[in-house]
């Protein structure tokens, strides 16, 4: 997937041509160009605020509460916050046309691409890590400790998004089309390269990290030892099951649009059905930018009971404090009152039996 791809939601050079569609006449997709005018600019906008939004809360949460940070979460976090960054550009772009230069173009290309491969291998890692984790408590099998394997991990998450990133902006280039300016893929009729990069996106961002969550949620409940069985069951399919309602529409399509490109069918109507869908399917994965860590922090009891408390305010937590004071006031003050009773009956009984106690003796 590639936002600068025309079949994949964000090009708009079909817009304004009909490449690889001579033969079939003249087609038309002003209709569609107007609905991804409107749609993807909002679309773009509303993902960015709450995606910033949910992305920082998350890593506010990490840097104040040292117990609360782990690797690979902390790097999700991260790879989406830059993800979200991209998106104003693509809106503006959405809205005109590509206002941003030739070497910005590779730039953002570079940078949302690394971070969308990133955080779907980040979602898979953590899972795995986890997985990695409980092996090792209950077997005897040792492979690098904790720390050392989830640096590694993320280095190679770095490593690998970079290296399948670097394909894409290899092939992105600025054009100028009917007047206006477009950041597109230019592959020099090597149509190879361009069904390349949809299974590299398939495999890699979708097939490769759905694969690793599913593994991990059906083998962590059986290898698991502590009691919270059910908790860890629910966090790796929660996460799973969101996975693939962002990821798997999208990946389907981008197959189809494979199939078009080696003219398996290749119709106009289907072209404009397939651009269609692949904005819709697209804007549902970008979604991941936000759910991320809104899923993150939900799932995971100690995250959730942290900002919890944090967001109460000062009102609050006074009535709260009053109310568990009351409650410890009533308690004592019932168990000081007992205690003055069995006093009072103890000092009634004394003296009714020495009614003359406090008195002189009579001499």
């Amino acid at each position: 997937m590639d936002v600068l791809n025309s079949e994949d939601g964000s090009n708009y050079e079909d817009y304004y041509n009909a490449e690889g569609l001579e033969e079939y006449g003249l087609c038309k997709k002003t209709h569609l160009k107007e609905f991804s005018n409107l749609f993807l600019t909002i679309f773009y906008s509303i993902t960015c605020a709450l995606s910033i939004i949910a992305n920082l809360i998350l890593l506010i949460a990490f840097i104040k509460h040292k117990t609360l940070r782990k690797v690979l979460p902390l790097h999700m976090v991260i790879s989406d916050f830059i993800f979200s960054l991209s998106l104003p550009f693509w809106a503006v772009y959405a809205s005109s046309e590509w206002i941003f230069g030739d070497q910005s173009c590779k730039a953002i290309t570079l940078v949302y691409t690394v971070s969308l491969y990133s955080s779907n291998l980040f979602v898979a890692s953590k899972s795995l890590q986890r997985f990695m984790d409980l092996l090792c408590v209950v077997s005897t099998i040792r492979i690098f400790n904790s720390p050392k394997r989830n640096t590694i991990m993320c280095i190679l998450v770095w490593l690998l998004s970079v290296l399948a990133a670097a394909v894409h902006v290899s092939f992105v280039e600025t054009q100028k089309v009917h007047e206006l300016n477009i950041c597109t893929f230019n592959f020099h009729n090597k149509v190879g390269w361009k069904i390349y990069i949809r299974f590299q996106m398939n495999i890699l961002g979708f097939v490769i990290p759905f694969l690793v969550l599913l593994f991990c949620s059906i083998r962590l409940p059986c290898v698991s030892v502590v009691r919270n069985r059910f908790q860890m069951f629910k966090y790796e399919i929660g996460f799973t099951v969101m996975f693939f309602l962002l990821w798997f529409p999208y990946s389907v399509v981008i197959f189809l649009h494979a199939l078009q490109d080696l003219h398996i069918f290749y119709t106009c109507s289907t072209n404009i059905n397939l651009d269609f869908a692949i904005q819709v399917t697209e804007c549902i994965a970008f979604m991941h930018a936000f759910i991320n860590p809104l899923l993150y922090i939900y799932l995971n009891k100690k995250v959730w009971k942290r900002l919890r408390n944090a967001s109460k305010t000062p009102r609050e937590y006074l009535l709260e404090e009053c109310n568990s004071s009351s409650n410890m006031s009533s308690q004592d003050g019932a168990i000081e009152l007992r205690s003055v009773q069995q006093y009072q009956n103890y000092d009634l009984s004394f003296c009714a039996e020495r009614p003359n106690n406090l008195l002189p003796k009579p001499k």
